[in-house]
């Protein structure tokens, strides 16, 4: 039976409506709530990201909850999300760490949209959604929100600790002494497209956020995810990059079957997915030994302190991921150095060793796989350093000898298989580190022994130029170390970390930074927890990978050491490789939480809401491009109003058509194809409006006086065109014609007195 009239109307509108929330729907498909359907209609390219994830939560006993997580290499918290939203968000970490979250402002009870967890809150709904490392937020913020620097939303954190690194935050858990979570907002998307201000700041033990983006709506989403553990904490391992971009770990000591031993076991970290995951175990276990990565991208790990590998080598291969036995060691060696020389070859100087009398070096070639000794060296020596010099010779340095620590040097010359003695340190030190500077010469630094007389020297550096060959007292560290680690960063600076300041005294959780230009040291971001026999591995991006080491509670894990805002770095032409945390941005030289395409960055990192004068009217956008066929964008410039990069306006071309090639309007004309509609080109190569259409065609019956006339206006038109078409012609343009018609034009020409009046087009 049919609705009643009174209810057609009503039940037809109803039917629209949910026709354009739901397309795919009939009239009994469920409605989407209004938060979905705003979604759907403000970030049309977004909602599916959103609604449709690839993970869905599911109702539990405790909330909302994931299934296990998939294979995807990475660890992931188990997260569970409350069924009112004035409850916490419960994080619990692979390390074991519970995290509580309560999210400020959110209102009601949850509710399923799609696969995704909804709260309304004030000013917006927020969105929970899976990743592969954890859950992001997308915050939807309905118009007016987001704008200015107050915080839109914050977020309560009990049961760790978080902490500003970079653009990013860390939860740090304290017990551990490492971060266990990390927060960023990665993404952030206006109604209109406009360019986006996101920043995430720590005030106590809240995490606050604020977007900017004009007043529009926006969509945003702080993402929660896991950061990377080591798989088996350890100590005086050894670490290596790998040309894939991935750190392979080996060895050391650490915890295995319910108790401390040295380990035989590998594992690899991937800094772009911050994972750590198991390698095939090498073929014996070791501690105190070297890894060398080969020119042809294998890893040499050679000696160490258990009996049976003294003597023994192995190698790596990344392309088949297998370790296998070299030729056999011509001493056994324990806490040596290993240096790769220009030729390709691996040089193994010192160590504990088994001497017949003399103390030799040797060289391992990858060539012939065969070891072979060097020239007596002038002194056996151990917790040395190995520095390979521009010009190819090796730098060996302090150390212990039989008689205890010494302030002697050499050089070997692989060349001519010869070791020479360089003038002495200004300080005798074991225990200490040696960098090559960007300028040649090799900075020592830390250190045990430094004594003079029974007095402790100042922790001061040195410097060797070989050159001269002489050494030189540089700067004074902040704090003396030991068993310390020494990185190299993009800007030229130089990383110190960790260590002890000697044996009574405890471990170090300070860094500094040396700056060769000054000659300074000055304390930069401590690390997460103290450490020392940890190792320092710098990454594609400029940041530093401190990975294991002993540490107070026992083994430390890894965390990522970054330039902190406000630090200066290297500009690059990659901008992932300024050495700056993750989530900032090298701006003129200093480490900012902003891009600041057209402004500066201030003292403290953070990007200055103007414009800098020193940028006004430079580009800062994508270059021209094609709006439509008459329309170009310009490439954006920077004006004195925001930091941020203006939004483009296109410009019509008038009476020219864009070229597709270069994205500007086009300023002069070979053919009509080069022309707005409703304009042509002239002799001249200008695009001009078309003359007046000619009168009609002259009426012979009017009389003398009228034609004439007629024929004389028709004459001065077509002279315009006349010479117009030579011009194509003289061009050589096929299509003159073809457009000429297109446009309907017409030729008249002046027939003499009595003549029969003739009408003709153009050819």
């Amino acid at each position: 039976m049919s609705p009643p009239r009174s209810l057609r109307c009503p039940l037809l509108r109803a039917c629209a409506l949910l026709l354009a929330t739901a397309p795919l729907a009939g009239c009994s498909a469920e409605l989407e709530s209004p938060a979905a359907a705003t979604l759907r209609q403000l970030f049309p390219e977004h909602a599916a990201a959103v609604i449709a994830a690839r993970e869905a939560f599911v109702p539990g006993a405790a909330g909302f909850v994931l299934g296990a997580a998939e294979a995807t290499g990475r660890q992931r918290p188990s997260v569970v999300l409350p069924r009112m939203g004035s409850e916490p968000i419960r994080f619990r970490t692979p390390a074991g760490t519970e995290v509580r979250v309560r999210e400020r402002g959110v209102l009601g009870a949850s509710s399923i949209e799609g696969r995704a967890v909804a709260y309304r809150r004030a000013g917006g709904t927020s969105f929970w959604t899976a990743t592969d490392g954890g859950v992001e937020e997308w915050l939807l913020l309905d118009e007016g929100v987001a704008h200015g620097s107050e915080p839109v939303a914050a977020w309560q954190v009990d049961g760790a600790a978080p902490r500003a690194r970079g653009g990013a935050v860390e939860i740090v858990d304290e017990a551990l002494g490492a971060p266990v979570l990390r927060v960023t907002a990665p993404r952030a998307y206006a109604a209109s497209g406009r360019p986006v201000t996101v920043a995430l700041r720590v005030r106590g033990s809240q995490i606050e956020l604020s977007v900017d983006a004009g007043g529009e709506a926006v969509l945003v989403d702080p993402a929660w995810e896991s950061v990377g553990m080591m798989v088996t904490p350890r100590a005086v391992h050894t670490a290596t990059l790998l040309p894939s971009g991935l750190v392979l770990v080996t060895g050391g000591r650490g915890h295995g079957f319910g108790m401390d031993h040295v380990l035989a076991s590998a594992e690899l970290y991937d800094p772009t997915a911050d994972t750590w995951t198991p390698a095939p175990s090498m073929q014996r276990a070791r501690i105190a030994h070297t890894a060398t990565l080969l020119p042809d991208g294998r890893v040499l790990v050679a000696g160490g302190e258990e009996p049976d590998v003294r003597f023994a080598a192995e190698l790596y291969d990344p392309a088949t991921d297998t370790w296998t036995h070299t030729g056999p060691m011509q001493r056994a060696r324990i806490g040596h150095i290993a240096t790769l020389l220009l030729d390709g070859r691996v040089l193994l100087v010192g160590g504990s060793t088994v001497d017949d009398g003399e103390s030799y070096a040797e060289v391992y070639d990858p060539a012939t796989d065969a070891w072979g000794l060097t020239s007596p060296t002038p002194s056996s020596r151990t917790r040395h350093t190995a520095t390979l010099l521009p010009n190819g010779k090796v730098l060996v340095a302090g150390g212990y000898d039989l008689n205890g620590v010494v302030d002697t040097a050499e050089l070997y010359d692989p060349a001519t298989d010869t070791w020479t003695a360089t003038s002495p340190m200004v300080h005798r030190r074991a225990g200490h580190v040696a960098t090559l500077l960007p300028n040649g010469k090799a900075l020592v630094a830390g250190g045990d022994g430094l004594q003079e007389g029974g007095v402790p020297t100042p922790p001061r550096a040195e410097v060797y130029d070989p050159a001269t060959d002489t050494w030189s007292t540089a700067g004074r560290l902040q704090r003396g170390r030991r068993h310390c680690t020494a990185t190299v960063l993009p800007s030229g600076q130089l990383l110190l970390a960790g260590g002890q300041e000697d044996e009574r005294s405890f471990r170090l959780d300070t860094a500094e930074l040396y700056d060769p230009a000054t000659d300074t040291w000055s304390f930069t971001t401590p690390m997460s927890i103290a450490r020392e026999q940890h190792t320092a591995t710098l990454l594609p991006s400029g940041e530093v990978l401190i990975a294991g080491g002993y540490s107070d509670a026992g083994y430390a894990s890894a965390e990522r050491f970054g330039l902190a805002l406000g630090e200066s770095c290297a500009e690059a032409a990659d901008s992932s490789a300024s050495g700056c945390l993750s989530g900032s941005f090298c701006v003129d030289g200093a480490c900012c939480d902003a891009p600041c395409p057209c402004g500066a960055c201030n003292a403290e990192g953070h990007c200055v809401p103007t414009g800098s004068p020193a940028k006004v009217g430079m580009i800062c956008a994508e270059e021209a491009a094609c709006a439509d066929a008459t329309h170009s964008v310009p490439p954006a410039r920077c004006t004195l109003a925001s930091a941020t990069c203006p939004e483009p306006v296109a410009i019509d071309c008038i009476a020219y058509r864009c070229d597709d090639q270069s994205g500007a309007c086009k300023t002069s004309c070979a053919s009509l194809d080069d022309c707005a509609p409703d304009f042509v080109c002239n002799w001249r190569g200008h695009c001009v409006p078309p003359p007046p259409a000619p009168a009609a065609a002259a009426d012979c019956s009017a009389g003398p006086g009228r034609a004439a006339s007629g024929a004389a206006g028709a004459a001065g038109a077509a002279g315009v065109l006349l010479v117009a078409l030579g011009a194509r012609r003289r061009a050589r343009m096929t299509t003159s014609r073809r457009e000429a018609r297109r446009a309907g034009a017409t030729l008249l020409y002046s027939a003499p007195r009595g003549a029969p009046c003739r009408h003709h087009p153009l050819p």
